[in-house]
């Protein structure tokens, strides 16, 4: 679509403007502003180029024309942000799957998730909480509970402090109860359109109740958040989370979530939990498949 339109553009570009002008024609000006505000870094790539090219001696008026744009969308995107509301500028996605066995067994499973995240000027709120719950014959033989919330405050595109609180309920790893307060420093590696990388780490204390004993310690958390899209409607992420204290514990999912419609999509995610010293008689690795349906908001 880009190269039909820049070759129905082409023509009039070079009649608009002569190889000496030092000025741009009215009509080139107006193709060079209207890909600007499209944001789209290909598009404004290839039709800067082309006005370049066919308007030598212009150079520095079309760089401007792009600048000044850029600048223009910037400061409306802060005075946005800046004047933003409790419940504005919410974005995120909810999952949901589930499954019945009926006759010979009966067994339920209900799997749900939300991830929400709210960008403003100085700071960033996360929010996320996901369950995993299976019952067979009226007994429940799975049952994972995990919610947070995160406060990033910014120090520049890339460099964040955070504080977060955690809350794990994981029957198979025989954690009935487990709370988590940390603090730290984020970095974003990567942050570019198609593969976005961050890690983090800080202190943190844990309040952990297993089933047969209770625990508190300090312990030094490291994260991990990958992204990688690999076209405009699959996305592969891969999350971690590392716990290194007397007995430590890791989290790491990773899923392949691909666009059916519209902002409907289906995702398969594979986690594997991790605890050092589990109690009596409990494996130290517990892995779960995940089948859902998710949608974007």
């Amino acid at each position: 679509m880009l190269k039909t339109c820049l070759t129905a553009l082409l023509p009039g570009m070079l009649l608009a403007a002569s190889p000496a002008a030092a000025q741009l024609a009215p009509s080139v000006k107006a193709i060079v502003e209207a890909a600007a505000r499209t944001g789209d870094a290909a598009k404004i790539d290839a039709v800067v180029g082309i006005a370049k090219e066919t308007n030598k001696g212009a150079e520095g008026e079309i760089d401007a024309i792009v600048a000044a744009i850029a600048a223009e969308q910037a400061a409306a995107r802060e005075a946005k942000l800046a004047d933003a509301g409790l419940l504005d500028n919410w974005s995120g996605q909810g999952e949901l799957g589930a499954s019945l066995a009926t006759g010979n067994s009966d067994t339920k499973t209900f799997a749900a998730g939300l991830a929400l995240q709210k960008d403003g000027l100085n700071v960033r709120h996360k929010l996320n909480a996901a369950a995993d719950i299976q019952k067979s014959n009226g007994i429940t033989s799975q049952e994972r509970i995990l919610a947070g919330y995160q406060l990033d405050w910014k120090f520049s595109d890339r460099a964040y402090a955070f504080g977060r609180f955690e809350y794990e309920r994981n029957r198979q790893a025989g954690i009935n109860r487990r709370f988590v307060e940390s603090v730290g420093i984020g970095y974003k590696l990567i942050d570019s359109p198609a593969v976005k990388w961050s890690v983090e780490g800080g202190p943190a204390l844990r309040q952990t109740r297993f089933v047969d004993y209770s625990e508190n310690s300090f312990a030094v958390r490291g994260g991990s958040n990958f992204l990688w899209k690999l076209s405009d409607s699959t996305d592969f992420t891969n999350d971690t989370a590392l716990f290194i204290e007397g007995s430590g514990s890791l989290t790491n999912t990773t899923a392949l979530t691909a666009r059916i419609f519209g902002a409907l999509s289906a995702r398969v995610a594979f986690n594997i939990t991790w605890e050092e010293e589990p109690p009596i008689g409990l494996e130290k690795i517990d892995t779960l498949t995940r089948f859902t349906l998710v949608y974007a908001f």
